[in-house]
């Protein structure tokens, strides 16, 4: 009986907590509005005022989440200096994913959240993810036109609102964020994902590849073996095995990929491994971008290197678990046709990895699977 409520009691609980966030959203946002509506009646506030596309002069994008929606919001962000070629374009993110855009042709500057003070002189501001902290920064960025999510918070600081429904109406978060700029009529016929090299990352990835003796004929594969959660990665001794059978009947260079976090985990990656990959452990961001950009193919979990790799155009095989919509491959899959996704679709009824404690999703697929995907993309390759 023990055992029993231990592991039914804290999926509940989870489950509370949930419902209980999703209730203070709700009341937050009500409140909110409340207020907001008192002081536009005061005209303490300006009213909400008709978007008008030719006075757009100056623009805020925000996205201050991780590498894989960064590189998902360049399609919105395309969308966006199409529709106003001559305005000035910037880019509000975090200083870790900057490397990403550096070069970005449709940004005019990027601003690094937290260390440069956002000005008030914008005429659009748009939050590209949901949540209170970038819809409140839309407002204090003096912008008449502010576009966003309602759901997560802050709904009240926006003009031009769209409802947060991915857990019902599945998409892929590229869609998602092309959604909120399609609200003032931006569009794009290109939905292909843009990322920037760098000279150093570059002269990174040349050094690297004359250190370790690469030649141009070489099959070289990157492998990522981690990810942000757990229950996102895949089990340790299956990508051993993969690397194993890849070096040995493919006659493949493997080179192993992760954070300076993920140290502990390449290690015994390598230990349950036959044969000897080459590592590469805590590179910047500038040199992974062209580490990857050199390789055949690329094999991982659901993370930013994954995403990286789509936007080099690198064929992928990405394994996924979770069928959860904040989590499946249908919202953070590979953003392009011809990559594989390998995943066990086992109808849980209302998966959540918060309520999960056995994640069969992910230990119930083989290595054989991952290797006969790795196979197919590198004979498609070759036909190319």
């Amino acid at each position: 009986m023990r055992k029993l409520s231990k592991r039914i009691l804290p999926p509940l609980i989870k489950r509370f907590i949930r419902f209980m966030r999703k209730i203070y959203f709700i009341f937050f946002d009500f409140v909110g509005n409340i207020i907001f509506f008192l002081l536009r009646l005061l005209r303490l506030i300006p009213a909400i005022s008709n978007f008008k596309k030719e006075e757009i002069k100056k623009i805020l994008i925000i996205r201050l989440d991780r590498i894989g929606d960064v590189i998902l919001s360049t399609p919105a962000i395309r969308a966006i200096r199409q529709s106003f070629p001559d305005a000035k374009i910037h880019l509000l993110i975090k200083e870790y994913t900057k490397d990403l855009v550096v070069n970005n042709p449709n940004i005019d500057r990027l601003l690094i959240y937290g260390k440069e003070k956002i000005a008030s002189d914008y005429d659009l501001a748009i939050a590209l993810h949901p949540g209170l902290n970038q819809n409140y920064l839309t407002f204090i960025s003096g912008a008449k036109t502010r576009v966003g999510y309602t759901g997560w918070g802050g709904g009240f600081f926006l003009t031009h609102k769209l409802i947060d429904d991915r857990e019902i109406r599945i998409r892929h978060e590229v869609e998602s964020a092309l959604e909120v700029v399609e609200k003032i009529g931006c569009a794009t016929n290109d939905k292909s994902l843009e990322i920037s090299t760098t000279e150093e990352g570059e002269r990174f990835a040349k050094d690297f590849f004359q250190k370790n003796g690469f030649k141009e004929e070489d099959i070289l594969i990157v492998i990522h073996p981690g990810a942000r959660q757990e229950y996102l990665r895949w089990k340790k001794e299956g990508f051993a095995e993969v690397a194993d059978r890849l070096i040995k009947e493919i006659e493949a260079k493997v080179i192993l990929i992760g954070a300076k976090e993920e140290k502990k985990l390449i290690e015994e990656v390598v230990f349950f491994m036959q044969e000897k990959p080459i590592q590469a452990v805590g590179l910047k961001l500038t040199e992974l971008i062209s580490l990857i950009k050199r390789c055949k193919l690329f094999i991982g979990n659901s993370t930013g290197p994954m995403h990286i790799a789509v936007a080099l155009k690198v064929p992928v095989v990405a394994i996924f678990g979770p069928i959860h919509p904040l989590d499946s491959y249908l919202e953070w899959g590979p953003w392009a046709e011809g990559n594989t996704v390998v995943s066990k679709n086992l109808n849980c009824f209302h998966c959540h990895p918060g309520d999960c404690f056995h994640f069969k999703c992910l230990k119930l697929i083989t290595s054989e699977e991952v290797f006969i995907a790795c196979k197919e993309q590198l004979i498609n390759l070759k036909e190319k």
